[in-house]
């Protein structure tokens, strides 16, 4: 199964370094790395990311650790599935590919789109 991972352009390049994308402090907080649907790439890039940021998509094969997934309910502001593996990190040989975010305007806000290959 794949899923997605939205990061910034800085962890990306810390994450080439390391050989692993290192956890953000909500990862920290629920002890877990999250991951998305993909229907949830754009919420979540225009919710936590700034423009700045320069915020990618990490295309992820969850095979590996498709076991230690928990599938946390919807909320009323996320209305899909949240994924949560429960792993140290996310090593890069699960990355299959990055995507580009593009930063749009969006009358007075700039807001990003995710262009699905």
């Amino acid at each position: 199964m794949q899923l997605y991972r939205v990061i910034t352009e800085k962890n990306w390049q810390e994450a080439l370094r390391l050989g692993y994308v290192p956890r953000c402090g909500n990862d920290k907080k629920e002890d877990g790395i999250h991951l998305n649907l993909a229907e949830a790439v754009e919420y979540t890039a225009n919710r936590y990311f700034t423009e700045d940021e320069k915020p990618l998509v990490l295309v992820v094969n969850t095979k590996s650790f498709s076991e230690r997934i928990e599938w946390c309910d919807s909320t009323t502001t996320e209305p899909w599935q949240r994924p949560l593996a429960k792993i140290d990190n996310l090593p890069l040989n699960v990355v299959l590919d990055t995507n580009a975010l593009v930063a749009m305007e969006d009358g007075s806000d700039m807001i990003f789109k995710w262009d699905q290959p």
